[in-house]
């Protein structure tokens, strides 16, 4: 009977020690979870050094071109090449297939159509135009001209002149790595989190 009893206390006991170990544990994740996200939130939010931002400033433009590349350009070539930009009086039935030879040569030759169908380029005339155009179309050839403007720019007119140094993080590149990095550790945190929790259930 003592014998028995023992056992069951040193059980009780043990159940207890592993339900400590594992609430402390448990802690500490949560705690390193917080951390990794502070450090992800600054990462996020603090400003970047002067030369990244001229930096990132000629990625976004690149981006924005191929975007406006990708949402208006093509969608207008595709529209002229299917017929679906020709005005009132068209067939319908031939919307959707190729421009036919005859509507080409009518296009070239007796100018019918041409302003309408040559809109490809800012297709949308609620805009008078649109200089994403240039950035789709001629990026490299004026992505030197606009390096050499911005390198005559002080950092005063970025706005440097209104923060302090203590809120400038990392560069562009380093900082893309930190924050790729970051993102990983809280998935494994919040694996090991959940294992604990688990665990913390089985014993309960």
């Amino acid at each position: 009977m003592d014998g028995s009893y023992q056992d069951a206390v040193a059980a009780h006991e043990s159940v207890k020690a592993a339900k400590r170990a594992l609430k402390a544990e448990y802690e500490v994740i949560c705690e390193e979870i917080t951390k990794a996200q502070n450090e992800l939130l600054w990462l996020q939010t603090s400003y970047l050094p002067f030369e990244d931002l001229k930096e990132a400033i000629i990625q976004l433009l690149c981006v924005s071109g191929q975007n406006y590349e990708m949402g208006s350009i093509r969608p207008a070539i595709r529209d002229l090449a299917t017929n679906m930009k020709w005005g009132v009086g068209f067939p319908t039935e031939e919307f959707g297939k190729p421009i036919t030879y005859k509507n080409i040569e009518k296009g070239i030759s007796e100018n019918t159509g041409l302003f309408q169908l040559s809109q490809i380029f800012t297709p949308d005339k609620s805009i008078f135009f649109d200089d994403r155009a240039f950035l789709a179309l001629l990026f490299k050839t004026i992505e030197p001209t606009i390096r050499s403007i911005m390198e005559k720019m002080g950092a005063e007119e970025f706005g440097y002149g209104s923060i302090s140094e203590r809120e400038i993080g990392p560069g562009l590149e380093e900082r893309r790595e930190m924050i790729t990095d970051i993102a990983t550790k809280l998935l494994e945190l919040d694996e090991k989190k959940y294992s604990v929790t688990e665990r913390l259930s089985a014993l309960e």
